[in-house]
């Protein structure tokens, strides 16, 4: 169980004071069960008004036992807030997952309940999932697969963190769930070293929408990446090194070169960026301002780089 969910358990029910210290007992003894049998509901059939009208009938067979058992009335807030809480919690596909698998997934969707008007009710998608059975949760859950209202797009995972930012640029009417669904699967099924790739390209690029997100998966043949390069300084020194820049010098110049200005004229005039100490390039772009044509090959990489990780 989640931990949240335990905490909240617990402050119910020990916030449950009577003088009559064996009522209290057996009070706490019945809101607990109950609480556990609300958990285990949602666990086997998620969340919904069904699903709320038996968690609140549950407590309301306790309180109408004892007419001091009322008392649980005054506890409605917490009592509340955990029934929210513990059904966004289950309502989820994959069902069932773990906090570590959760916190693996490589992003989590929330999208509101249709069958709620409770301000923070939701239901929940961790990508990659296999795609059916995402159609059937949401066939099950009452949810217009084309027209589901996406709240929080948020990626957890240390793979794909940086598109988090990205997603919150993206208009959420434009988003089609099952489009990203199929983003994540193709990233996962990359090699670590190209998914590092995929992280950059999305620095470097920006994708507006998810089909931009997805034809990357597909164009990182054609993206140029070097480790060790701070600034402009080292990238100019690195592409005199290795004789990638326009002009070749002659050895006896080399010292009073400016290595900066070498960097930032060749920056201005290829599609390139440095991030967090690593130089990016996409080579088709420079390809295309030579020859004043879009490349019609995504996949197609300039041989004049080598991709160093």
């Amino acid at each position: 169980m989640n931990e949240v969910i335990k905490q909240m358990q617990k402050r119910i029910v020990e916030g449950i004071q009577l003088p009559d210290k064996k009522q209290q007992n057996q009070l706490r003894k019945d809101v607990e069960q109950a609480l556990q049998e609300s958990i285990k509901d949602l666990a086997e059939h998620g969340g919904g008004p069904q699903a709320e009208d038996r968690f609140w009938k549950r407590l309301e067979h306790i309180a109408a036992k004892e007419p001091e058992n009322r008392i649980i009335y005054q506890h409605y807030q917490d009592i509340s807030y955990f029934w929210q809480y513990t059904e966004n919690w289950y309502s989820c596909y994959p069902p069932n997952l773990s906090e570590e698998e959760r916190e693996k997934s490589l992003c989590t969707v929330e999208i509101e309940r249709p069958d709620s008007e409770k301000y923070g009710s939701y239901l929940t998608a961790f990508l990659p999932c296999d795609s059916e059975g995402l159609k059937k949760f949401f066939e099950d859950n009452g949810i217009d697969m084309k027209n589901c209202d996406i709240g929080e797009i948020y990626c957890g995972s240390e793979k794909t963190s940086v598109l988090t930012e990205i997603f919150e640029r993206m208009p959420r009417q434009d988003i089609d769930i099952f489009r990203l669904n199929e983003v994540f699967s193709r990233f996962e099924k990359l090699s670590e070293e190209m998914q590092e790739v995929y992280q950059l390209a999305v620095q470097l690029k920006e994708p507006k929408t998810v089909n931009q997100l997805g034809e990357l998966t597909g164009h990182l043949p054609a993206i140029c990446v070097v480790n060790g390069i701070k600034n402009e300084n080292q990238l100019g020194e690195f592409l005199v090194e290795n004789e990638l820049f326009d002009t070749t010098f002659p050895n006896e110049v080399l010292p009073y070169l400016d290595y900066t200005k070498i960097g930032r004229e060749y920056m201005q005039t290829h599609k390139s960026k440095i991030i967090h100490g690593v130089y990016v390039e996409d080579t088709s772009y420079y390809e295309m301002v030579q020859t004043g044509q879009e490349s019609t090959d995504e996949n197609e990489q300039s041989d004049d780089y080598e991709m160093k990780l």
